[in-house]
Order: C-alpha cells, then structure tokens, then sequence
C-alpha cells in the first residue's frame, strides 16, 4: 500500500523517478538507492512504500499502462467508430512509447513482476489497441483465423520498428515515422485484397481458390 507525507504524494514521486531511472539506465542500471536519493528519502524507502521490489515494478507498470491507455482514450475520442484510422494511429502512439520506454522490451522487467515479457498484452491500453484492429474485421466479417495471422504482422512491426530505433539502427537520411505508417497501410491493403479474393472465390464457387 503507498504512503503519503502531509502535501505530499511519495509514492507517486518514487513512480516516476523510477520510470525516468528505467529509461536512462535500463533494467540493468536501476537502482532503487537512485531513485531514493532523487527523491530525498531513505535507500529503504522505493521498497517499504510498494511492500517490495514486485510491488514497485507492479505499480511503474500500472502507471506507464494508465498513461498510454489515457493517450489511445485521446485517439478513440477523435477518431470515433472509424477503427482502422484508431488502429493505426494507436499503434504509432505504442511504437513511439516503446521507444521512450525501451526497458519494456527487457524480459527482465516482466520477470520481476512474475509476468512473461508478453505480460504487456494484458495491459488496458494494450487491450484497446488491438480491440480496434479486430472491431474492423469484425465489421467485415473477416475471419479469425485470418485476422490474427495479420495483427501477428502489426506486433511484429511494433517491435521491430522499436527494436531498430532504441539500437540505433536506422538509415541515416530515413524518415522512421513515414515508413512505419507505409509499412502499416501495407499490411492492411494486403489483408483487404486478401478478403477481396476469398469474397470473390466464393460468389464464383471456386472453392479451391
């Protein structure tokens, strides 16, 4: 259970100096002493707050979730029932969150809390983002089968654009965000022109097409 000083939210302030120790030093470079002596209190204090190391990472995970969840919120508020359009520009907002918060993608991070690396899956924003993707297919009758096939597509390129970006890989001249929505309209124009032919098999009664 956090506690609270008099004026002052502790919990909350330890929750972001980790966060920002996370994002400078990895996994690898967190220390829980660091982020204590940032925020003026004593080397005991990350861990007596959160009942424990999994209690701190618990709660920087439910924190950076509530955060990316309020920007997809923000994105469905402006898009509406358009879920292709919401689709796509939350899965850029994931990419771009990702890349601020490379240690995500560190195994290490969901081990400590007893999760498998897949563990963002069961984020609420996470959740959100991929429900628009399958609320358009399902608009479309798409099957199951082949809508997972092309979001197993999306998550691949969700990781990967993060992966290239954090290590520094990218061609120099590159335009990383046009060529992430490139790539995300491909996949898409190919799910599309996949049903177009399965839709038109079907009304011609080549069942082997």
């Amino acid at each position: 259970m956090i506690m609270k000083e008099t004026g002052r939210d502790l919990g909350a302030e330890l929750i972001r100096e980790a966060v920002s120790q996370l994002q400078k030093n990895g996994m690898e470079g967190f220390s829980a002493r660091a982020v204590a002596e940032a925020c003026g209190v004593s080397c005991a204090a990350p861990f007596k707050h959160f009942d424990g190391r999994r209690g701190l990472f618990l709660a920087i995970s439910q924190y950076l979730d509530d955060m990316l969840f309020k920007s997809m919120e923000e994105i469905e508020a402006k898009v509406g029932r358009d879920y292709k359009k919401a689709h796509l520009e939350m899965n850029m907002v994931f990419i771009q969150f990702l890349c601020r918060n490379p240690f995500l993608i560190n195994e290490s991070f969901w081990n400590t809390i007893d999760e498998r690396q897949a563990g963002i899956r069961k984020w609420n924003s996470f959740r959100k983002m991929a429900s628009r993707f399958f609320l358009y297919c399902q608009e479309r009758e798409i099957p199951k089968k082949v809508y997972k096939t092309y979001y197993f597509n999306f998550q691949t390129l969700a990781y990967g654009a993060a992966f290239v970006t954090i290590n520094g890989l990218l061609l120099e001249g590159g335009d990383p965000v046009a060529d992430i929505q490139d790539l995300q309209e491909r996949i898409y124009r190919n799910l599309e022109q996949t049903m177009s032919l399965v839709q038109h098999c079907v009304n011609n009664g080549e069942l082997n097409c």
